[in-house]
C-alpha cells in the first residue's frame, strides 16, 4: 500500500505541475525497438534508391565477371573397366566384383606425380601441382566408368591434357600392372563454349546484395534517427499528454 501512495502521489504532482515536476524516463540504451510498419513505409519511400542500387549491383556483378575475369573451357574424357565377357558371352561375375574394387584405385592413380609430370612435358604445363588444380576425376554411382574433367583458360589446352592424360595412364596400367580392361568411351573433345564464369549469376549474386545494402541503410536510418516524430511518440517518451501540436505551414 506504501508503494501504490507513493505513486499515486507523485502522479498528482506531474498533473498539478508538469513541467516542474516531470522526471524523465530512463532510457534502456541496451534494447532497441524497430517499428516494421514504419520500416515498411521507409523502403517505400526509398524504392527509387533501392532499385537504383538493385540495378546497380547487377551490372556491376555481370559486366564485371565478363570484363575481368577470363573465361575457362572444359574438356571430358571417360574411361570404362570392362568385365570378363566369356565365348558364350556372360559376364564374368567375379571380373564385374573385381573392377569396381578398382575404381577407387583407379581414380586416385589417374592423378598420380608419374602421370602427371609426364603429361606436363607432353602439354607444356609448368608443374604438376598446376595440372592438379586444373583436374578433378569423378565416378559415374553404381558403374566402373571414371570421368577425367580438364578446366582451363584455353580449350585446345584443355583438350590436350586430358586426351594425354589418359592415354599415359592407360599405357602406364597396361605396363606397371598388366591391367588391358580399360577403354576410353568417351574422347576428349574441343569445346570453345566457356563453362566459367557465370555472368548471370554473379549479375544476380550483385543485384541480391545493392538490394541488401540500401535495405541496410534505411534500417541504419530509423534506427539511429532519435527524433519524435509524432504527438504519439512525444507522449510516450516524456509520460505527459502532449496539450497542443502547431501544423506544419508551406512557405
Amino acid at each position: 500500500m506504501a508503494s501504490y501512495r507513493r505513486n499515486s502521489l507523485r502522479r498528482s504532482q506531474v498533473s498539478a505541475n508538469p513541467i516542474n515536476s516531470y522526471i524523465p524516463p530512463e532510457e534502456d540504451n541496451d534494447e532497441i525497438t524497430i517499428d516494421l510498419g514504419e520500416v515498411w513505409r521507409a523502403l517505400k519511400k526509398h524504392i527509387a534508391l533501392l532499385t537504383l542500387l538493385t540495378v546497380i549491383g547487377g551490372l556491376v556483378g555481370g559486366l564485371g565477371t565478363k570484363f575481368l575475369i577470363k573465361p575457362t573451357y572444359a574438356s571430358s574424357a571417360s574411361i570404362f573397366l570392362t568385365p570378363m565377357v566369356s565365348d558364350a558371352g556372360y559376364v564374368d561375375v567375379n571380373s564385374m566384383n573385381s573392377n569396381e574394387k578398382l575404381v577407387n584405385n583407379v581414380m586416385t592413380l589417374i592423378v598420380q606425380n608419374n602421370i602427371l609430370s609426364q603429361v606436363a612435358r607432353e602439354t607444356g604445363v609448368g608443374s604438376v601441382e598446376e595440372l592438379k588444380k586444373e583436374i578433378s576425376v569423378t565416378n559415374t554411382p553404381n558403374t566402373t566408368m571414371v570421368t577425367l574433367n580438364v578446366v582451363t583458360e584455353d580449350a585446345k589446352l584443355s583438350k590436350a591434357i586430358a586426351t594425354s592424360t589418359v592415354n599415359t595412364f592407360i599405357d602406364q596400367m597396361k605396363d606397371t600392372l598388366n591391367v588391358s580392361n580399360i577403354e576410353i568411351v568417351d574422347k576428349p573433345r574441343l569445346s570453345y563454349v566457356p563453362v566459367g564464369p557465370h555472368v548471370k549469376r554473379n549479375a544476380l549474386i550483385g543485384a541480391v546484395l545493392g538490394l541488401g545494402l540500401g535495405g541496410l541503410y534505411v534500417v541504419l536510418q530509423i534506427v539511429m534517427d532519435k527524433r519524435l516524430k509524432n504527438k504519439e511518440e512525444a507522449e510516450n517518451y516524456l509520460g505527459i499528454p502532449v496539450l497542443c501540436e502547431l501544423p506544419v505551414l508551406d512557405d
